[in-house]
């Protein structure tokens, strides 16, 4: 009875407390982060903010390709082109462009009219782009160059070829022959990793109404005129230096090919996104952009002894031609009349072009 306990004072209890409601507190700042980040990231990729750094990107272009081939240090030309690669697989990772959602509501039906949940939106559309709708989408049932799913395999081998580009430059030394060739296609490589990434901002359905839809397709166009330059210096470094191998710009060459396809992809898809759009002027388009893909793979091709470039537009142009086989009617019986007729004309132009494409890759290779 005379012995005396030990209680814990007031203010003991009062900070035990407190402990325990700051780690409550940082376990659910822990678990909100991911999120803040996501919509820290959502404010920042505003339209007028991506178009202007793609106008930036083309215009700084001259004068980082004059400053980097005249004064720039070997190891200056090395981390830079590292970095921009390492935008580039980092701004693809991130989830909610329309090539990703699309591919999850084509497994679901909901992109297909005879299915019954067609045209509901996917629970991840809805989740990363809840204050948008769903009016900016590459519409399967009006665009004519719609290329299978198969076609975008060939973005494995370019993102793994161009990941051992930038591996091997990093630990080439001085003497090398990829050493010899960086100061002529740094500049233009940094650009297309930008162009890429910013292709990554603005592919998605937050960018759906009025010039923004064609925002994607600007960036996508830089990154293929970015990627042309890559090309055009190996090749003049090669005509005069019979030591550095062409495999070198191999990777590049291909990405080339495949964004100026997927360039007029994705300008159909932003046509056929915008319901104002008749099927006539859809049916000029696609036709045009198939004569156009032909043109540029075989004169290209033939012109610059690339035959890389010319088996890319080939694969591209067999892909839109098959995918006229498994295109989804359209919603209107008068529109699917039209654009039933002009598939059938586009997969026969889209055959042709990719016969033709792939003769002239042949014809670059044997001479």
């Amino acid at each position: 009875k005379n012995k005396t306990r030990n209680y814990p004072s007031y203010n003991s209890i009062i900070t035990y407390i407190d402990r325990i409601i700051s780690r409550q507190k940082s376990s659910l700042l822990t678990i909100q982060s991911p999120v803040m980040s996501l919509r820290i990231i959502s404010l920042l990729n505003s339209p007028p903010v991506v178009a202007i750094a793609g106008v930036a990107t083309m215009a700084g272009l001259p004068f980082l390709d004059a400053a980097l081939t005249s004064s720039a240090s070997l190891s200056v030309l090395k981390t830079l082109n590292v970095a921009a690669f390492a935008t580039n697989v980092a701004a693809v990772s991130v989830p909610g462009r329309l090539d990703g959602q699309q591919d999850t509501e084509m497994r679901k039906g909901s992109l297909n009219p005879t299915k019954p949940n067609a045209g509901k939106p996917s629970e991840e559309s809805a989740l990363l782009d809840e204050s948008t709708t769903s009016a900016y989408s590459l519409d399967r049932s009006r665009t004519l160059i719609n290329p299978s799913g198969w076609a975008f395999a060939i973005w494995g081998p370019i993102y793994l070829g161009e990941a051992a580009f930038v591996a091997a430059q990093l630990f080439a030394s001085d003497a090398s022959s990829i050493a010899t060739l960086l100061p002529a296609v740094t500049a233009p490589f940094v650009a297309a990793n930008v162009f890429q990434s910013l292709w990554c901002a603005s592919f998605r359905p937050s960018y759906g109404v009025g010039w923004k839809k064609y925002v994607s397709v600007a960036m996508l166009a830089g990154t293929a005129y970015s990627l042309s330059l890559v090309h055009a210096g190996g090749c003049a470094l090669m005509a005069a230096n019979s030591t550095i191998p062409s495999y070198l710009i191999l990777p590049m060459t291909v990405h080339f090919g495949w964004t100026t396809a997927a360039t007029l992809v994705n300008l159909n898809g932003s046509l056929a996104a915008d319901d104002s759009t008749s099927p006539t002027t859809l049916t000029a388009m696609g036709h045009s952009s198939a004569l156009v893909a032909t043109a540029l793979g075989a004169g290209l091709t033939i012109a610059q002894s690339a035959p890389a470039y010319g088996l890319t537009l080939a694969w591209a142009l067999a892909a839109c031609a098959d995918g006229m086989t498994k295109r989804i009617p359209a919603r209107s019986s008068v529109e699917e009349e039209t654009l039933s007729k002009a598939a059938s004309v586009q997969r026969k132009l889209c055959l042709a072009g990719s016969a033709i494409c792939a003769a002239a890759a042949a014809y670059a290779g044997v001479i």
